[in-house]
C-alpha cells in the first residue's frame, strides 16, 4: 500500500518515468551483477527535485538509488528489489562557476568529467582525476574521487547541508566532506560539488617503454615512485593487454609489458630532468624500448590505454565475453610481488585476462574475459577475484582502489577494516538515514544475517 501511495505522489510531480525500455535501461550498470528493474525513474533538474523525491520516499519508507552516468563496475546503481525509485541526476549538468584565481570550480553531479576538462583546458586549468570517459562527477565523488573540496548534500529527509566553505584550509568543525566522499550514495545525494583544480603545465613529454618481464616493469614503477620523480601519469599494460590492443585496433605494438610515462612541468629543464631520470631507471631494469612521443602519437597512446578495458574482449573473440574486473591496490613496495602472484594465479586457473595499472598508486585491474553462460567459468573467475583481493589485504593493501565496494565486496570490507569499523559505519548510516532508504545493500548489509 505504501509503495502505491508513494508512486502516486511522485507521479504528481510530472518527473516519473515507468515505461519498459527505461526501466530495463536502469536495471543494470557496467558490472556483471544480475539486473533488476526499478519501480520507476525520477528525473531531477535541480536540488529542489532531489529534495522533493527524498521527502516523499522517506515518508513512505521506499528505497532510492541515486545515479548519473551508470558506469559503476560494482553494481552501485542496481536495485536490490523492484520496489526502488531511481533518482537520476544526469540532467543536473551545469558548471555553476569556475574560479580561476582560486583554482576551484563548482559543478552539479551530472557534469561529465571530460566535458568539464574541455572547459577547463581553455582556461589553462585541469581537474586531476582520470576515470572512464562516461563518468560523471556525482558518481566519481561517491566512490572517493580525489580533489573534492566541499559538497552540498541532500539527506534522506530532504535536508540540505553544505559540508564546508571554499578556502583550502579550514578547521571549522568535523570534516563532513570526507564523511560523504566514498559513501556510495548511502548517506546522502550530492547536489553540488566544489572541486580543486590545477594549472595546466606548459611542457609535456610522453615516454613509451617496454620490458620483457612484468617484474622489470613493476620494479621500474617502484623505483620511480621511491626516488620521488613527480610525473603526471604512469600507467602499466602487461603483454596480454598489448596483444589485445593490437587485435582490437589492428596495430602492431610490441606485445611486451609496457609503461607509459607522462612528464609535465612549467619549464623545459623540468622535463629534461625527468626524462634523464626515467631513462636511467628504466635501463637499470632491462628496458628494451624507450621512445619519446609527442603530439598526435602521444595522444594516440593515451587513447589506447583508455580503450584497454574494451579492447581486452579481443582476447576471446569466439564468445561474447563479459568483463569481470578486479580493483586491488597495494603499497608500491609490494607491487612487483603482487603482480607476479596475480599472473601465476591466472595461469594456473586457466582464465584469460589482461592486467593494467595506475602504477604510481599501486592500483591495478585484472580484466577477466568470462563466458557468463558457463557457470563453472563464472565460479572460477569469482574465486580468483576473492583470492586476489585476499592477497592484496595480506600486503596491507585494499580490495578496491577506486571502484568502490558496491554489492560484491561487502564481505571483503569487513576483512579489510574489521568488524568494529564496519559497525561504526552502520551506526553513522542509521543516524543519517533512519529509514534506510538510501541505496540499501551497498557497502555493507545494514542488518547482517546471522551465520549458522
Amino acid at each position: 500500500m505504501a509503495i502505491a501511495e508513494c508512486l502516486q505522489e511522485l507521479k504528481k510531480t510530472g518527473k516519473v518515468d515507468q515505461d519498459k525500455p527505461t526501466l530495463k535501461r536502469y536495471s543494470k550498470d557496467h558490472s556483471y551483477h544480475h539486473p533488476m528493474e526499478p519501480l520507476c525513474v525520477f528525473t531531477c533538474q535541480n536540488e529542489n527535485d532531489i529534495q522533493t523525491c527524498l521527502r516523499i520516499c522517506n515518508k513512505y519508507k521506499v528505497p532510492v538509488i541515486p545515479t548519473a552516468g551508470k558506469t559503476s563496475l560494482e553494481g552501485h546503481t542496481i536495485p536490490e528489489s523492484s520496489n526502488v525509485v531511481i533518482i537520476d541526476t544526469s540532467e543536473m549538468d551545469k558548471i555553476v562557476a569556475i574560479n580561476e584565481k582560486d583554482l576551484d570550480c563548482i559543478v552539479q553531479p551530472g557534469v561529465n568529467w571530460m566535458e568539464l576538462g574541455e572547459r577547463l583546458e581553455k582556461l589553462g586549468l585541469f581537474f586531476p582525476p582520470d576515470p572512464g570517459a562516461s563518468a560523471m562527477i556525482g558518481g566519481m565523488c561517491g566512490t572517493n574521487c580525489s580533489g573534492t573540496h566541499a559538497w552540498r548534500v541532500v539527506l534522506a529527509d530532504g535536508t540540505v547541508v553544505k559540508t564546508r566553505r571554499r578556502p583550502n584550509k579550514s578547521s571549522a568543525g568535523y570534516d563532513l566532506t570526507r564523511l560523504f566522499v566514498g559513501s556510495e550514495g548511502t548517506l546522502g545525494i550530492v547536489s553540488e560539488a566544489t572541486l580543486r583544480l590545477r594549472r595546466l603545465p606548459r611542457f609535456h613529454a610522453v615516454i613509451f617503454s617496454q620490458f620483457k618481464t612484468l617484474q622489470d616493469a613493476a620494479n621500474t614503477v617502484a623505483q620511480v615512485v621511491q626516488e620521488g620523480i613527480l610525473l603526471n601519469r604512469m600507467e602499466l599494460l602487461d603483454d596480454f593487454s598489448m596483444k589485445a590492443i593490437n587485435l582490437a585496433n589492428k596495430s602492431s605494438y610490441g606485445e611486451l609489458n609496457s609503461l607509459l610515462f607522462e612528464c609535465a612541468g612549467f619549464s623545459e629543464v623540468q622535463i629534461r630532468d625527468q626524462l634523464e631520470a626515467l631513462e636511467k631507471i628504466t635501463s637499470g631494469h632491462h628496458c628494451v624500448l624507450f621512445e619519446k612521443e609527442s603530439g598526435a602519437q602521444s595522444a594516440k597512446l593515451w587513447n589506447i590505454r583508455k580503450a584497454a578495458y574494451f579492447a581486452s574482449k579481443a582476447l576471446r573473440p569466439e564468445i561474447d565475453s563479459h568483463i569481470l574486473t578486479t580493483d586491488c591496490a597495494v603499497p608500491i613496495s609490494h607491487l612487483c610481488e603482487m603482480l607476479t602472484a596475480t599472473r601465476i594465479d591466472l595461469s594456473n586457473s586457466g582464465l584469460v585476462a589482461s592486467i593494467v595499472a595506475h602504477a604510481g598508486d599501486g592500483n591495478f585491474h585484472v580484466f577477466l574475459q568470462v563466458d557468463i553462460t558457463n557457470e563453472k567459468e563464472v565460479q572460477a573467475a569469482e574465486a580468483f577475484r576473492l583470492r586476489n583481493a585476499t592477497l592484496a589485504l595480506k600486503f596491507d593493501g585494499t580490495c578496491t582502489g577506486e571502484h568502490g565496494i558496491g554489492i560484491g565486496k561487502r564481505e571483503l570490507l569487513v576483512e579489510e577494516v574489521g568488524h568494529e569499523t564496519v559497525e561504526l559505519m552502520r551506526r553513522i548510516k542509521k543516524q543519517l538515514d533512519p529509514n534506510a532508504i538510501l541505496n540499501p545493500g551497498k557497502v555493507f548489509e545494514l542488518y547482517p544475517k546471522a551465520k549458522l
